[in-house]
């Protein structure tokens, strides 16, 4: 039942995002850091329900991140595409900081790592609107098109 609790509070959250990228990633971004800080603050089923959720987040963030990241990039929307599926690198070197953290304090404490990351995703989305609206490019009004 925890963490039905879970995918429910994500459901609301995708409807409270409005199909709006930049919206959508703030949103789960800070969905990401309250469950990151729930699992680090409490013990048991409630702790690992809260990082279960955190990760559940990061499958809504992953498509907002790379229209956002290409969006505005033009004739180089290829190669920009290219160097951001090459840097989900960060999967390969986060990992072992946290590793390194947990010895140190704790696995559970380690889990700052994360909340730090999705911190990082909520400043990106945070920003990235502004540079965009000044590239003239707005999701906010701006409807879905079509494919290539």
């Amino acid at each position: 039942l925890g963490y039905v609790v879970c995918v429910g509070i994500q459901i609301l959250v995708f409807f409270l995002s409005k199909n709006k990228p930049a919206r959508t990633l703030l949103l789960f971004s800070l969905f990401g850091i309250a469950a990151m800080l729930v699992g680090i603050l409490t013990q048991g089923k409630v702790a690992i329900f809260a990082f279960l959720a955190g990760g559940l987040a990061c499958s809504i963030m992953w498509p907002s991140i790379f229209a956002l990241s290409v969006a505005g990039l033009g004739k180089y929307t290829t190669q920009g595409s290219a160097f951001l599926i090459m840097m989900i690198l960060g999967g390969a070197i986060i990992p072992p900081i946290q590793g390194k953290l947990a010895d140190i304090i704790g696995i559970h404490q380690s889990f700052i790592v994360c909340a730090i990351c999705f911190a990082y995703l909520a400043l990106f989305a945070f920003l990235v609107k502004g540079i965009l609206k000044r590239q003239g490019i707005d999701y906010d009004t701006t409807a879905a098109g079509g494919g290539h």
